[in-house]
């Protein structure tokens, strides 16, 4: 294996070049995967994580919907008329 000072891949003309094709498919990376960040948060997360997830989505969503009908039933309830009171003078 040649030594840094006889790699070919150390030349500067040929590290310019090298970082210039890698910049440029970092660009096409990001332009392909800026558009859809669905697809590559589907390549990164196994599919058993993404279940998970979905599922403690779901049972947040839950608890949220049964707080809300609490809240709900106690502002109804709010809203009924108050029987009148007798209060006694003397």
């Amino acid at each position: 294996m040649p030594g840094p000072e006889t790699d070919p891949r150390t030349n500067p003309a040929n590290v310019e070049e090298r970082l210039r094709l890698l910049e440029e498919r970092l660009r096409d990376l990001q332009d392909r995967y800026e558009s859809r960040p669905q697809a590559m948060l589907r390549r990164m997360v196994p599919p058993e994580v993404r279940a998970h997830l979905r599922a403690a989505q779901r049972e947040r969503l839950l608890a949220l919907r049964a707080w809300l009908d609490v809240a709900i039933q106690r502002t109804e309830q709010s809203e009924r008329p108050r029987r009148p009171e007798s209060v006694r003078i003397e």
